[in-house]
Order: structure tokens, then C-alpha cells, then sequence
């Protein structure tokens, strides 16, 4: 990933908050997993090793095309959402979810 896309991803994902488009949290998450609302997921760096394989199993589990990217620090993610402390989220908007993981990938 590029550094000077983070800023873009993280701008990208306080927008989706606020459209109410994202998940926080591993139980949310699994819960838009479940009903299929969930276009990406995004899980802070710093997140446990168990956390990381239960979500992309999980994700896995779903559906074989859902990308799950690693991206910032729970500390960084959660206060510049506005949230308490998580390492997880889901973009449950096909639009910010495509936008994310390209400025991710690139």
C-alpha cells in the first residue's frame, strides 16, 4: 500500500460511518457476514493473530471473493472513527468498499 493512501482509506471509511454503511466489531461483523451485507473487511494491524484468522476464516467461510485487507492500528482506526478500541470493520457499501481496496492495492 501506498502511504500516501491512508489517508484517503481512513477518509473513505469515517464516510461510510457516517452513511451508517460501517461495521465495527468482530460480532457485527460476523453478523453482516452472515446476512451477506459485508463487501470488505478491514482489520487493524495490530489486531491478535486469533482475531485475523477467525475473521478471514469467517469471511472465507462466506464467500471465497470477499477482500479482507490489513490496514492501520486499532488506536489510529477506533479514534478517528469515534469509537471505543476495535480492530475490526466491515463496509457493508459495494461503492466504498471497490474505492478502499483500490487505494489499498495501489
Amino acid at each position: 500500500m501506498n502511504p500516501e493512501n491512508a489517508p484517503k482509506i481512513l477518509n473513505l471509511m469515517q464516510f461510510a460511518r457516517k452513511a451508517g454503511k460501517l461495521e465495527a466489531g468482530i460480532d457485527a461483523c460476523m453478523r453482516g457476514l452472515h446476512r451477506k451485507h459485508i463487501h470488505l473487511i478491514v482489520i487493524a494491524a495490530d489486531s491478535s493473530d486469533r482475531t485475523i484468522k477467525k475473521v478471514i476464516n469467517a469471511a472465507r467461510a462466506y464467500s471465497q471473493k470477499l477482500p479482507v485487507i490489513t490496514f492501520g492500528e486499532q488506536i489510529e482506526l477506533s479514534t478517528a472513527l469515534g469509537l471505543p478500541k476495535t480492530g475490526v470493520f466491515g463496509i457493508s457499501d459495494k461503492n466504498f468498499a471497490a474505492k478502499i481496496f483500490e487505494y489499498w492495492q495501489s
